[in-house]
C-alpha cells in the first residue's frame, strides 16, 4: 500500500516537472527553428535561374518574420484593435511574391496572420487627403512592416509615422537600422544574417525577447544622439 501511494506521488512530481519544463521546451524548439534558417546558405541556389534564386531567398526570409512574431510582445491594445489578428504590411515594390504564402493559415498564440500590401509611400503621397489618412493609418495598425528596397529614400519618413505605433519595422536595404528601422537582413558568408535595433523598439513600445536578441549579429542598444544644429548664442 505505502508502495502504490509511493508511486502515485512520484507520479505526480513527474508530472508537475514535465509541466514545469513545457514553455522552456517550446521556447528551445523555436530558437532550433530559428538556428536552422540561420544555417541555410543563399549560394546552394546560386546555380538555379535568377528568379528561382529570389524566391528561394525571400523563402528563407518569410520562415526567419513568422519566426520573429514569436519572440517580440506588443502593448495588449494592439492586437486588440486588430481583431485579435497580426498584420504583416508589406509597402513598396514587394520582392516576396508567392514567397509570402509561409504566412497563409498562419498564426501565432491564436492570432492570425493577415498580409497587407501597400503601395509605394512616394505613390500614397499623391492620394487624396482621406485616402492617404486611411492608408497611413492602416500603416500604423500594422504589427510588422517590411520596407522593400524600393522605398530606401524614404526610409526616414516611413519610420517617423510608425514609429510612435508600435511597429516592428523590418527590412534588406543597406543604412536601415542607423535610419532607426528595428530588424534589418543582410548576407554574410553566403548566410542570411539580422541585425537588431534595440533601443529603436524600446522607443516605438516592443519588447524583444532574449532568445532573438542572441541570434543576431549585430545589436544596437543606445539611439544616436540628436545632432544640435542650432547656433551657439554669440556667433
Amino acid at each position: 500500500m505505502n508502495r502504490k501511494k509511493y508511486r502515485i506521488q512520484q507520479h505526480n512530481c513527474t508530472s508537475a516537472r514535465v509541466h514545469k519544463n513545457t514553455g522552456y521546451l517550446h521556447s528551445v524548439l523555436l530558437l532550433l527553428v530559428l538556428c536552422v534558417c540561420l544555417g541555410l546558405i543563399v549560394t546552394q541556389i546560386a546555380f538555379a535561374d535568377t528568379s528561382s534564386a529570389k524566391y528561394k531567398e525571400y523563402e528563407v526570409k518569410s520562415a526567419f518574420i513568422f519566426n520573429f512574431l514569436k519572440f517580440i510582445d506588443w502593448p495588449g491594445e494592439k492586437t486588440a484593435a486588430n481583431n485579435n489578428q497580426i498584420i504583416i504590411g508589406i509597402i513598396g515594390e514587394d520582392p516576396f511574391g508567392p514567397a509570402a504564402n509561409v504566412f497563409k493559415d498562419k498564426s501565432v498564440e491564436d492570432h492570425k496572420l493577415v498580409v497587407k500590401r501597400f503601395e509605394s509611400f512616394e505613390q500614397i503621397r499623391k492620394l487624396s487627403e482621406k485616402d492617404k489618412n486611411e492608408s497611413i493609418d492602416a500603416l500604423k495598425r500594422c504589427h510588422l512592416l517590411f520596407i522593400c528596397q524600393s522605398e530606401q529614400k524614404q526610409l526616414h519618413d516611413i519610420i517617423e509615422i510608425v514609429c510612435n505605433s508600435s511597429v516592428l519595422t523590418v527590412a534588406d536595404t543597406d543604412g536601415f537600422i542607423e535610419a532607426g528601422g528595428i530588424i534589418n537582413f543582410f548576407t554574410e558568408d553566403n548566410k542570411i544574417r539580422f541585425d537588431i535595433n534595440q533601443a529603436a523598439a524600446e522607443k516605438t513600445g516592443l519588447k524583444i525577447r532574449s532568445q532573438l536578441l542572441r541570434l543576431a549579429k549585430r545589436v544596437v542598444t543606445e539611439l544616436p544622439a540628436a545632432k544640435n544644429t542650432s547656433k551657439q548664442e554669440g556667433n
